[in-house]
């Protein structure tokens, strides 16, 4: 059902997608569409983590899954992490900018994007505690923040273009770059 209005929030955005579409197009009651979330909101979170985590649980969880704790080199844990962001920055951009209209609309969803903008500044602060090497920037987590916010990955994909492989590459720079500081180059 969330793979369902994942699909719906895409296609149709937050004011043309109702519990009564989804539920046919499921192919299940609006009852139980209803019962299984809290409200619009709650559908679109729902809709939102199918379409990044998938199976995966929460941010966190998925997120833990990755086994970076393990991993010795801060490089490999870089490469693992680039995927990961990629695996959930790409399903979820078609849906980043219902999820504003959303929040605009819908008091329960705007507490519910505070909640997730938390958790994703939480694990921005794991990332960069595992991926420095040595005292992170000042401002790393907060970049790296911004950097692997779906948004990000949906204004360079409409606006400039990019590809899911660019922006992999362009992600694996710009992260290291964010948790080691930038240095300007010096000819």
């Amino acid at each position: 059902m969330a793979d369902v209005a994942a699909r719906l929030f895409a296609e149709h955005g937050w004011n043309g997608t109702t519990f009564a579409l989804v539920a046919a197009e499921a192919g299940v009651s609006v009852e139980l569409v209803t019962k299984s979330v809290e409200g619009k909101g709650g559908l679109f979170m729902a809709a939102f983590r199918a379409a990044g985590f998938g199976r995966r649980g929460t941010l966190q969880e998925a997120f833990e899954s990755l086994g970076l704790e393990d991993e010795p080199d801060p490089e490999v844990r870089l490469d693992r992490f680039v995927e990961f962001a990629c695996s959930i920055v790409v399903p979820m951009g078609p849906l980043v900018w219902v999820l504003a209209h959303g929040a605009e609309q819908d008091p329960l969803m705007r507490e519910l994007v505070r909640s997730a903008q938390a958790g994703h500044a939480v694990m921005c602060e794991e990332l960069v505690r595992l991926l420095a090497t040595g005292e992170p920037a000042a401002d790393a987590v907060d970049e790296v923040y911004l950097l692997t916010r779906a948004e990000t990955y949906q204004t360079l994909a409409e606006h400039r273009g990019w590809t899911p492989e660019r922006y992999a590459e362009w992600l694996r720079r710009s992260v290291r770059a964010a948790v080691d500081g930038w240095v300007p180059h010096r000819d």
